[in-house]
């Protein structure tokens, strides 16, 4: 088998569990309680022991994926000097990503002990809520930090496959001022169910980047592909017996 055919296997193996990534990361985002700035000890009781697995086999490794994967299509959406680009901006989406999942996932376990009533009694564990809950400051500026970087690495990506056109003018553009507006507004004070369409539509944008990035592996193939040779150009001429 051909290196490009193993890779175009690889490429549409890594977009399946980019798909398998964002539907788990859209399971994990219904499923956790609403998060405004505190984890509050009876939203924890009620998903009983499900809150530590759900993060650590489920949000954790579904974040870290999704963007990975995104990462190596944004490579793939380069051409030219705008390659550049989207090589700085996946770097910064992957390494965000990755530190953004790790840091969610630490930060629940104490939570999640201190609300498991066979670790500590009721009274304890709410104590320890409040206490966990004064000590967010310590992983905030991870999660806001690597937020930022996604979101950096993501425009830098967009402008760069809007200049090399790999991805439709108006969907990047669109795509852009997603960007932007995530960052600008206070979402979560719209509510919930703004906070959902505005997940949704990330989930979209990630899935059409992947898609657009398997694509342009497609249109590399056909660009460095050999002509066609007629092969009437290069048959032996033929001879009239009549003429000769």
């Amino acid at each position: 088998m051909s290196v490009p055919y193993l890779r175009r296997v690889a490429l549409v193996a890594l977009f399946v569990l980019l798909l398998v990534s964002l539907v788990g990361r859209t399971v994990f985002m219904l499923w956790e309680p609403p998060f405004d700035g505190t984890i509050r000890y009876d939203d924890i009781r009620e998903l009983a022991s499900a809150y530590w697995p759900m993060n650590l086999y489920l949000g954790g490794p579904a974040y870290a994926v999704s963007w990975v994967a995104v990462a190596v299509f944004i490579v793939r959406l380069g051409r030219g000097r705008a390659g550049v680009l989207n090589l700085v901006g996946a770097f910064l989406v992957g390494l965000g990503g990755v530190v953004f999942a790790l840091t969610i996932t630490a930060e629940v376990l104490p939570f999640a002990y201190a609300a498991d009533p066979t670790v500590l009694p009721e009274a304890q564990g709410r104590a320890l809520f409040d206490v966990l809950n004064d000590r967010l400051d310590w992983v905030i500026p991870a999660i806001i930090g690597s937020q930022l970087a996604i979101v950096v690495g993501m425009l830098l990506a967009l402008v760069g496959a809007l200049i090399a056109r790999t991805m439709p003018r108006p969907l990047t553009i669109a795509a852009l001022v997603y960007a932007v507006l995530f960052v600008a507004l206070p979402l979560a004070q719209f509510g919930r169910a703004v906070v959902i369409v505005d997940y949704l539509l990330q989930v979209a944008l990630v899935a059409a980047i992947g898609w657009y990035g398997l694509r342009a592996v497609d249109r590399e193939a056909r660009d460095s592909a050999p002509p066609a040779v007629d092969d009437r150009s290069t048959a032996a001429p033929h001879t009239d017996p009549a003429v000769a």
